[in-house]
């Protein structure tokens, strides 16, 4: 794991398995007995993994989903793999629950699906959804510009944080009706809205 992702764990991984325990008795059966692991080995900004013939590389990418996010290119294939940064057919996921969890930055995310993108990747395995190229991280970096834009307007002009939700999530659902994930909106433009205020 990188540093931030093995800090973080370290902090909160006895709490996520309480939550996840808390989905219901089929995942808590699963998760009987189970424990934060320790990773056995910590790097900074990257890592080069030999799989028995195949090199992996695994690279921290600053905060943006979480504090320690990192994605897997296997560069003799092209192949990059997102982890929740990147997902196809559904809103992205904004874990933003003050006061307890506040680690997510639409701002930082934006800064890191450009990179991504810009790389032109010729495989993106996304976090959930379907597997694609390099257009699967562009349609992310411009739903999160739309979501800030959105956002961001209304905040300008003065409107409660609850009626800038109400728009906001209205907005992206008109235009985005076949997408799941609907419940992670009104996170989204609350972290937004915090993150202008900045």
């Amino acid at each position: 794991m990188n540093r931030a992702q093995a800090e973080d764990l370290a902090v909160k991984g006895a709490g996520y398995l309480t939550m996840f325990r808390g989905l219901g008795t089929t995942v808590a059966k699963y998760l009987e007995g189970a424990q934060v692991p320790t990773p056995d080995f910590v790097y900074e900004e990257s890592h080069d993994l030999d799989l028995g013939g195949r090199v992996v590389r695994l690279r921290a990418v600053g905060r943006a989903h979480s504090k320690g996010d990192q994605v897997i290119t296997v560069p003799d294939a092209d192949v990059l793999f997102t982890g929740d940064l990147a997902e196809t057919g559904q809103f992205a996921i904004f874990p933003w629950f003050p006061p307890h969890d506040t680690d997510v930055t639409g701002l930082g995310w934006i800064e890191v699906m450009a990179r991504l993108a810009a790389a032109r990747p010729g495989t993106v395995v996304p976090g959930h959804g379907d597997i694609g190229g390099t257009q699967v991280l562009e349609d992310v970096l411009d739903y999160l510009r739309e979501l800030r834009d959105e956002t961001w307007t209304r905040r300008d002009s003065a409107m409660s944080q609850e009626t800038i939700v109400e728009e906001v999530r209205a907005v992206l659902i008109e235009r985005h009706p076949e997408w799941t994930g609907r419940e992670w909106i009104d996170s989204a433009v609350a972290c937004l809205c915090n993150e202008h205020a900045a």
